[in-house]
């Protein structure tokens, strides 16, 4: 019996990768273009390009199946498009000097 929900559980447990890693993506994703919208590209170029290759590299560890790399990468490309969202609204909102 103890097998049996030992294998149970197991089965279970490796079930969960895709859980994990699509709604990262899909966070990662919305950040991303958050991003863009801001006009992070011109104001925080360095991490709005590393938050798209980190998006990238997420996507790519997903389609091998590697749910755990997928999500990590995923955390870092939304945190980086975070960033360069909240860098862009602060260059956005800085009254020119004459």
């Amino acid at each position: 019996m103890r097998l049996v929900l030992a294998l149970f559980a197991l089965a279970a447990a490796a079930g969960c990768g895709p859980i994990q890693s699509t709604p990262a993506l899909i966070e990662a994703d919305i950040e991303v273009e958050a991003a863009r919208s801001a006009g992070a590209v011109a104001a925080a170029p360095y991490e709005f390009t590393s938050a798209e290759a980190y998006l990238r590299k997420a996507r790519e560890e997903a389609s091998y199946a590697q749910y755990q790399a997928a999500t990590d990468f995923a955390i870092k490309s939304r945190d980086l498009a975070k960033e360069a969202r909240e860098k862009a609204s602060n260059a956005s909102n800085k009254p020119e000097s004459p």
